[in-house]
């Protein structure tokens, strides 16, 4: 599945990388919980190497909002969790 995202070079296209056992991919669909790591994202189209990692410094800094609200909320989870027992 591939994402689009606006950023100062315009809209880019990315997407989770297919790799590993099991994939960022894999993981971003089927996995509560899952906390992505930023070597999981994969530009996409020809553009220099330079340009790449400018984009996937914005793309990264633009999902911590959402990864520590994520992170927020399974740490409330797990406090739950243990007070419930």
């Amino acid at each position: 599945m591939n994402l689009m995202c606006n950023t100062e070079h315009g809209q880019i296209e990315w997407r989770w990388k297919a790799t590993g056992d099991p994939s960022p991919a894999y993981k971003s669909l089927n996995y509560q919980w899952w906390i992505p790591n930023k070597s999981d994202i994969e530009i996409l189209g020809a553009i220099d190497k330079e340009t790449k990692q400018e984009i996937k410094n914005e793309v990264w800094d633009d999902m911590q909002e959402d990864i520590q609200y994520t992170k927020d909320l399974y740490k409330l989870h797990k406090q739950n969790k243990k007070g419930s027992k």
